[in-house]
């Protein structure tokens, strides 16, 4: 079993240093992940970490590819003038967001 708090403590030290995004990036995500939890398509939150990775929290079900829908919002987060890293899906049920961070198992991810 995955320990959330490593992956916290992950994006924590990733974290370090001058790469954290700017205000404008900030308010880019915030805009995102707005539209993509007005959208209803099963994304309940979401937040930009001071390590560039945009984490979008979905209600997990089994079989589904998760990986698939990180690359998906990954390309379109980019399309839309986000510089991120990569996207992490974690499942709502057992993640908790603060500000430029997320804990919780990852079910999803891609990177640039």
């Amino acid at each position: 079993m995955r320990n959330p708090f490593i992956v916290a403590l992950l994006f924590l030290l990733f974290s370090c240093g001058n790469n954290k995004p700017s205000q404008e990036q900030k308010d880019k995500a915030d805009r995102y992940v707005q539209s993509l939890v007005d959208a209803e398509i099963g994304i309940y939150k979401g937040e930009l970490t001071d390590a560039n990775f945009l984490i979008l929290a979905v209600d997990a079900y089994p079989g589904a590819n998760f990986d698939a829908y990180a690359r998906t919002y990954l390309e379109e987060a980019q399309g839309k003038g986000l510089k991120i890293k990569g996207v992490y899906i974690v499942d709502i049920k057992n993640c908790q967001f603060g500000d430029g961070w997320v804990s919780g198992d990852r079910i999803g991810k891609a990177f640039k």
